[in-house]
């Protein structure tokens, strides 16, 4: 008796389930279908908060940062400057947003919002280390650094307008600038 009670227990549950599955499963695929595709649609263009188009699935290559801005440059040759000559990072590491242009050494904002600028000259011995970071044409701010050989820089934050432009320049009479031990980076903030 128990075993035929047994018997008809796990046949009760193996039915029951079976025809239970097959209606729960047709709602859970149904339900997995609607939710994968809505997560493919989310994973095709991520917004931020403010409506910038953060990711797309046509990125070309930036895998989700086609609409941000960031750049990395070094020096090609150590050379000396004169005082306000504009210092060039000519080998681009780094362009995101096409921002930074390697023929006039210059950034140029693509829009509207808050930036950084970071950069860090090797200097030699005999030669003081004074740049300065321009914004369309007036000093922004400086770093200085006495003779000797030394890595020195700043990184700043700056409120920038669509076409405003940012650059490198020397404010020493002569700085000496090691190539591809200097650098020069921007990025948006926001």
């Amino acid at each position: 008796m128990k075993t035929i009670a047994l018997v008809c227990l796990v046949m009760c549950l193996t039915f029951g389930m079976a025809s239970s599955h097959y209606y729960y499963g047709k709602g859970l695929m149904s339900v997995l279908s609607k939710q994968a595709e809505a997560l493919y649609r989310g994973l095709a263009m991520v917004t931020s908060e403010d409506g910038d188009v953060l990711a797309s699935h046509h990125d070309h290559g930036y895998h989700g940062y086609r609409h941000r801005v960031a750049f990395t440059a070094v020096t090609s040759s150590s050379t000396t400057y004169s005082s306000g000559t504009t210092i060039p990072f000519t080998t681009v590491k780094s362009n995101y947003g096409h921002a930074y242009n390697s023929g006039n050494y210059r950034f140029t904002a693509p829009s509207n919002g808050v930036y950084v600028f970071s950069w860090s000259i090797a200097t030699h011995t005999s030669y003081y280390g004074h740049t300065k970071l321009m914004k369309n044409g007036s000093t922004y701010h400086q770093s200085h650094c006495s003779s000797g050989y030394q890595q020195c820089g700043a990184t700043v934050t700056i409120i920038l307008n669509k076409h405003d432009q940012v650059w490198l320049a020397s404010d020493s009479s002569s700085l000496y600038v090691y190539a591809t031990y200097s650098s020069f980076s921007g990025w948006k903030l926001k």
